[in-house]
């Protein structure tokens, strides 16, 4: 997902600075969806100059100035245009380190590759467990979004378990 129409929505709502804008983000995606100041300004940047939000300087407490962000007119309408689109992207990769470690295992011994599995094995079951923990005790406040959210995140963890056992057969028993 782009960082930018979660940007956009939070800025139709009214304007924030910077600080602001993550703190929001995170406090609506919980756990799910960390951002951090290295991903939030490029972006703020660029749609700066897709003149999609506007930036001003304004006098903060202890005389430290903050830019507070705005959304134009235009990216107001750009927001509302994507929030209707059908057939939004969907993300789904194997762009990851891990899966890119898997090309060359052959280079380590068949224990450190067994120890590697099983430790990721081990990361997705503590992950699962996290996520279960946390939908289980959403209580009726929950909205909804965070709800399928944590949901999401659950079933793509579980289908990450059922992939990794089959690499572990793969890759630790004799072929």
């Amino acid at each position: 997902m782009s960082l930018k129409y979660a940007i956009l929505g939070l800025l139709d709502r009214e304007p924030h600075y910077g600080y602001a804008i993550k703190q929001k983000f995170e406090h609506m995606m919980g756990k799910l969806w960390p951002v951090s100041y290295g991903q939030l300004y490029p972006t703020l940047r660029k749609l700066q100059e897709e003149k999609l939000v506007t930036m001003k300087t304004v006098q903060g407490k202890k005389a430290v100035e903050k830019n507070v962000y705005s959304i134009t007119e235009n990216g107001s309408r750009y927001f509302m245009e994507w929030l209707r689109k059908q057939n939004k992207k969907e993300q789904i990769s194997i762009k990851d380190e891990f899966t890119l470690s898997l090309f060359f295992l052959g280079r380590l011994g068949v224990t450190e590759v067994k120890e590697l599995l099983y430790a990721k094995a081990r990361e997705f079951h503590s992950l699962h467990e996290k996520y279960s923990e946390e939908y289980d005790h959403y209580g009726q406040n929950t909205p909804d979004y965070r709800r399928a959210m944590t949901r999401k995140m659950i079933l793509h963890i579980e289908a990450e378990q059922q992939w990794l056992e089959e690499v572990i057969r793969q890759f630790t028993e004799p072929h």
